[in-house]
């Protein structure tokens, strides 16, 4: 609950103060890593070869998701691109059940529970739409897909990297100082090459205060991140409940929530979805 808050005043952000995508990636992926820096001697230092690689890996799925997201939302409006979030529910499970075969067969067996579970994600995906007002865009569609895999193979890897550090504490640490001083070195690349392609357009640059609210916030958005995928059964259950997000974008923006039936629908399936897990 406290990722999907965060990840709605992370997108809500960039509606206020209209920075461009690489530079808002450079700034939180520099910041990030550069605050959580001095926590990074208090770990283990027990890192892998393998283990590194992946959280290179995450930085460059994560300039890949923010990019695409926020470029998204100012070329086709924020309707069609918060389309691909469900999109991204169905992959994260299709990713985890191709990669965990023996999760795969054992759900396969319990057959009620899994026709409950397709049931219940797929009710959950029509009426996330519903509540979103979704047009069908197909250019949208087709420019969001990087983002829809990136979001879940990145919520795969983020498993990987909690469950496979010695502590809790060394799975975020490791995540915020390397994963995101990468994705600000991708964003940097990207940057250069994009302004030597296209040319100024009237983006706001932010504030020193409004990239350390950027930092912190982003900061929380990736600890309670880590932490949850490192306790749930499957990412799956936890990029279904990231789609709060719009719910909470609400109420930040109107200091309230209007709740309609197919909001309160909406809520008791991913309760529903939550016990299952």
């Amino acid at each position: 609950l406290i990722y999907a808050l965060t990840n709605a005043l992370y997108l809500k952000y960039n509606e206020k103060v209209k920075t461009q995508a690489y530079i808002l990636g450079i700034i939180r992926g520099f910041g990030i890593s550069l605050v959580s820096l001095p926590l990074l001697f208090f770990t283990s230092f027990n890192l892998t070869i393998p283990y590194i690689i992946i959280l290179i890996i995450q930085g460059i799925l994560i300039g890949i998701y923010d990019s695409h997201i926020f470029f998204a939302s100012l070329k086709y409006g924020s309707n069609s691109t918060s389309g691909f979030m469900a999109t991204s529910v169905w992959l994260t499970f299709i990713f985890w059940w191709i990669i965990k075969p023996d999760i795969t067969k054992t759900l396969l067996n319990n057959h009620i529970q899994f026709l409950s579970l397709i049931i219940i994600i797929s009710l959950i995906t029509i009426f996330y739409w519903k509540i979103m007002n979704v047009h069908l865009n197909i250019k949208a569609e087709i420019y969001l897909y990087p983002a829809s895999i990136s979001l879940a193979l990145m919520s795969i890897i983020t498993h990987y990297i909690a469950i496979k550090s010695p502590t809790q504490f060394d799975g975020v640490i490791y995540y915020l100082t390397i994963s995101c001083f990468v994705s600000g070195i991708y964003n940097l690349i990207k940057q250069l090459i994009y302004s030597k392609k296209h040319h100024p357009k009237n983006y706001n640059k932010p504030t020193f205060y409004q990239a350390i609210w950027l930092v912190f916030f982003s900061t929380i958005l990736i600890t309670a991140k880590t932490l949850a995928l490192r306790i749930s059964p499957s990412p799956g259950y936890v990029v279904t409940l990231l789609l709060l997000t719009p719910i909470f974008s609400e109420l930040v923006h109107n200091k309230k929530i209007i709740l309609d039936i197919n909001k309160i629908i909406f809520i008791i399936l991913l309760v529903v979805l939550t016990m299952l897990s």
